[in-house]
């Protein structure tokens, strides 16, 4: 793989793994066109997400920092949200381990990818009708930290938008934005560094021969990705997460059109 693809795919895992428009789909699709082979985009892929979880890690410090402090006091509240975190986390550990041997043969099927992003788009949409929610962090009950779980586990399909999914499935369970963008991304970070421990674990060994394509490819989406978590911050109190419906619509239709003109049909 070139550089000029490995900046390219980076920069896309950046912007793509916050905003809720499934950076797997669009992984799948470019990677499609840039003609990456199975085995080093399984890899590849994982070692961008590992730099989104780093930026999601330091933009999220603050938070990180008291909930830690507060377990460590024996502070209720934080046990409690620390518990709701590993309900979200065992669903959608379950749902992702069921679907993997699925999810690894679609990786390279940006036909499939395409179809899904059209799911994405119908239920962002849907985002837009839903009433003004008022839960804050201290309201979020075990069922809405289920169900945030099982929207993230869906969202090992490449398509499937894991912060719209998680955002969306919160918003719909009557949270405020604000915390349904904060307890999405905070929900998210034992399964993604799960994931990068258990599939993995060799990237960054010497005996890896793309060892320094994946070092740069994790530092572009770490630095893309920070930017990008602050203006999805932004835009999804303010607007909410519908407005990415047309994008996710367009970059579906991107996807099946690579589809077919690699099946020689365009």
């Amino acid at each position: 793989m070139s550089i000029l693809w490995t900046i390219i795919l980076a920069v896309v895992q950046g912007l793509a793994e916050f905003f809720p428009v499934s950076s797997s789909a669009h992984l799948t699709i470019l990677g499609a066109l840039g003609g990456i082979k199975e085995e080093d985009a399984l890899v590849f892929f994982l070692v961008l997400h590992f730099g989104t979880l780093m930026a999601t890690v330091v933009f999220f410090w603050r938070d990180l920092l008291n909930l830690a402090a507060g377990a460590l006091k024996g502070d209720r509240g934080a046990w409690r949200f620390a518990g709701l975190v590993a309900v979200t986390t065992a669903f959608t550990g379950v749902i992702g381990l069921s679907l993997e041997h699925l999810t690894k043969k679609l990786v390279t099927e940006p036909g499939i990818a395409g179809g899904m992003l059209f799911f994405t788009a119908v239920y962002l949409w849907c985002t837009r009708y839903l009433p003004k929610g008022s839960k804050d962090s201290g309201g979020i009950t075990w069922l809405d930290a289920a169900l945030v779980g099982i929207a993230q586990g869906l969202a090992v399909i490449p398509g499937v938008s894991r912060s719209g999914a998680s955002i969306s499935s919160g918003l719909a369970r009557g949270m405020d934005r604000a915390t349904a963008f904060r307890y999405s991304f905070l929900a998210s970070l034992p399964a993604i560094a799960g994931a990068f421990l258990l599939e993995a674990r060799h990237s960054f060994s010497a005996d890896n021969p793309h060892l320094w394509d994946d070092v740069l490819g994790a530092l572009i989406s770490f630095a893309v990705g920070g930017i990008a978590l602050w203006l999805w911050r932004r835009v999804v109190i303010k607007y909410g997460p519908h407005v990415f419906a047309p994008w996710c619509v367009f970059a579906g239709l991107c996807g099946i059109a690579v589809a077919l003109f690699k099946a020689g049909v365009l």
